[in-house]
């Protein structure tokens, strides 16, 4: 029996893949729902002062930043440990596993697409809702909107491939659902918004894709040009420029890719460990 090329099997896998996504219509649902339920939440909670103040744009900015990040984890999280003894009968057969991994990437990729453009619709929400204005204009792109999708999907996906990586990483589901939530805890405290990071802990901040996300969505909403809340009653009181907000195309095109390469590095990884599979006796 001639063996399959690594693009052919590659193919089959993702309508494989693709099949399994849309049958388990419980976490399809969950997984739309979710970047809905935040987007409400966005415009109902921190919307009101959204392109008004530094502080209420940069609340709701977090806020966003916050449900990519887990929207994305709770995507792959148990993507392939749940198929784990699966992957291992197939790679008696010789499964390629850069296939699998490939496979599963392109899929969720779609799927961060899609809660991307729901998520983005907040920023719409918030304009329809208050009247508040968006930025004129986007700092690479002519439309600001544009920029926003952007950088939601690449931190989405960035944390989707995390998720994938940690996927491949255990050997059973529970394992993968206690890890996800210490995983998003880290990201949200060292992403520069909750405390002030300096030291080590300001280094250990560029690891987390959460600040970086922070810097996409704060540079293009230009919060360092934006008043604070208290200029509107004391005007005299200084509003210092932040670098992580930095209003630049050299900036914004960085961190966009910055959040690719941990992408990257996450899908690599994850291909990695599952070579592992092979040897597990259990």
């Amino acid at each position: 029996m001639t063996k399959r090329s690594a693009f052919s099997e590659w193919l089959l896998l993702t309508r494989q893949s693709a099949a399994i996504l849309f049958t388990d219509k419980k976490n399809l649902i969950l997984s739309l729902v979710f970047p809905v339920v935040a987007a409400v939440i966005t415009v109902w909670i921190a919307g009101e002062n959204m392109f008004v103040t530094f502080e209420g744009t940069k609340s709701a900015c977090f806020v966003l930043v916050s449900a990519a990040i887990w929207g994305g984890l709770f995507n792959s999280i148990q993507v392939v440990v749940k198929e784990r003894s699966i992957i291992k009968r197939n790679l008696t057969s010789g499964m390629y596993l850069r296939s699998y991994i490939a496979s599963k990437a392109v899929v969720q990729l779609l799927l961060c697409l899609f809660q991307s453009v729901l998520l983005t619709c907040s920023f719409l929400g918030v304009h329809w809702r208050y009247g508040n204005d968006l930025p004129a204009e986007g700092v690479i792109l002519p439309w600001a909107l544009g920029e926003y999708f952007i950088s939601l999907f690449v931190l989405t996906y960035a944390a989707d491939a995390m998720g994938l990586f940690l996927s491949s990483l255990v050997r059973k589901p529970e394992t993968a659902n206690v890890m996800a939530p210490y995983i998003l805890i880290v990201q949200l405290i060292f992403s520069g918004v909750l405390f002030t990071m300096e030291g080590a802990a300001d280094a250990l901040s560029y690891a987390m894709f959460s600040r970086w996300g922070m810097e996409a969505l704060g540079s293009i909403s230009d919060l360092n040009g934006l008043p604070l809340a208290i200029q509107a009653t004391v005007p005299t009181v200084p509003h210092e420029a932040d670098d992580m907000f930095l209003r630049t195309g050299e900036h914004l095109l960085t961190v966009w890719l910055v959040l690719g390469a941990f992408a990257l590095v996450f899908l690599l990884l994850g291909n990695l460990f599952l070579h592992r599979v092979a040897k597990d006796s259990r």
